[in-house]
């Protein structure tokens, strides 16, 4: 992983500050039903040049507390976003979410990837100490991959009609785990 000019570029994905191009792919996968129900939304009904403008007008006034990711693939194509929201730098934390909207990328290691770039991300802040989501109790998958990036299962949190699990993650947490990714990688360049 390297960063250059808030470009954050991986093996497989490349985090990037949102773009107002960004806004067809964004708008298609609000549209989705089964992209919302993934995310336990409502399907969105604003036209594309509406969104549009409100995407240009995040863009160009920025809230302290929300930072807005989009993800591509190594060519260049705009798979899915992050974020973080609800920044408290007074209490050190904030909630975290991600969205791989083009299913040809599911299942591949491109979310996982993503959002453990943007965890590090989040963590080289110094007043950040603890990270956390809400994943819906029924989707197994988001589960799995959200503890394959370090997160673990704090206990039910229904909000809005909807089963959710809370899950977390502190600085501490991140950093043992990686230097536990990072032992793994010497022992095995050494075995080679």
């Amino acid at each position: 992983m390297f960063e250059v000019d808030g470009v954050i570029v991986g093996t497989k994905v490349v985090l990037r500050p949102k773009q107002i191009e960004d806004a067809p792919d964004d708008h298609r996968w609000r549209q989705d039903a089964e992209l919302a129900e993934l995310d336990a939304a409502s399907v969105l009904r604003q036209g594309l040049d509406d969104f549009t403008h409100d995407l240009a007008t995040e863009i160009k006034y920025p809230t302290p507390w929300v930072k807005r990711f989009g993800i591509d693939n190594l060519e260049g194509r705009h798979i899915g976003n992050c974020m973080a929201y609800d920044i408290d730098s007074i209490s050190g934390q904030a909630e975290i979410g991600i969205l791989v909207g083009e299913r040809d990328h599911w299942d591949g290691g491109y979310g996982r990837e993503a959002f453990k770039l943007l965890i590090d991300e989040l963590f080289k802040t110094e007043s950040m100490s603890r990270l956390y989501l809400h994943t819906l109790r029924w989707n197994a998958r988001a589960r799995r991959a959200f503890a394959g990036c370090g997160m673990r299962e704090v206990g039910p949190d229904p909000r809005g009609g909807h089963d959710f699990i809370l899950m977390e993650i502190t600085r501490a947490e991140w950093g043992a785990q990686r230097q536990q990714e990072f032992q793994r990688t010497e022992e095995t360049n050494s075995a080679d």
